[in-house]
């Protein structure tokens, strides 16, 4: 299984990203189905948004539609159980710039079992997961 991080949303649909190419070669080798993927609606929120920001409103919306109707990638909601995981994630990491969701995203992943992620952002390797490309 992997996880989605928002750095690979934003990479996908943002051409002018500069990991753009990495992300859709990453993504292409994803998309047979063979290999479970997973996100959060924390991620598709700030994905979406940054996505409406960057790049306009007809690429988030056609990010959020094909995500929300997927059937390669499972949003995984994050509960009250998962937020008090996250929230003392956030609160013992005080000498880390963990965000929220990050935190949120740590979460499921060691709840799931899940060591790779497909994203950018190094915090998960402070962490122990195996980040790719």
């Amino acid at each position: 299984m992997v996880f989605v991080d928002t750095g690979a949303w934003l990479a996908l649909y943002d051409k002018k990203d500069h990991n753009h190419q990495t992300a859709k070669e990453t993504a292409t080798r994803l998309k047979d189905g063979k290999i479970p993927l997973i996100t959060t609606d924390y991620v598709f929120d700030e994905a979406v948004t940054i996505i409406r920001m960057r790049v306009g409103h007809k690429e988030a919306v056609t990010f959020g539609n094909s995500l929300l109707k997927s059937r390669v990638v499972k949003v995984v909601e994050i509960g009250d159980d998962l937020k008090k995981e996250a929230w003392n994630i956030f609160v013992r990491y005080k000498d880390h710039r963990f965000s929220y969701t990050d935190c949120t995203s740590f979460a499921v992943l060691f709840r799931m079992k899940v060591d790779r992620v497909f994203g950018y952002d190094k915090h998960f390797e402070s962490m122990h997961f195996t980040l790719f490309p």
